[in-house]
């Protein structure tokens, strides 16, 4: 939500081994609100989402302006 850009994040399912992986992929828009999420079963995703809302998202909350780089190690 702060760098307000769309996300997908995938995480595997099932055991391998001695781990255990949860799934739980999800797809998240500039809001930071979840437009698409798994459980934990294997599972594909196919899901829209709106690349305007990133300049929308980024003039309603300008976080990039608060950024302090002068800080970054």
């Amino acid at each position: 939500m702060q760098n307000q850009v769309a996300i997908a994040m995938c995480n595997r399912v099932g055991k391998e081994g001695d781990v255990a992986f949860a799934g739980q992929s999800v797809v998240v828009d500039p809001y930071g609100n979840v437009v698409s999420e798994t459980d934990d079963h294997e599972q594909l995703i196919i899901t829209d989402i709106d690349l305007t809302q990133t300049a929308a998202a980024r003039k309603q909350r300008p976080f990039l302006k608060l950024r302090r780089p002068e800080w970054y190690a």
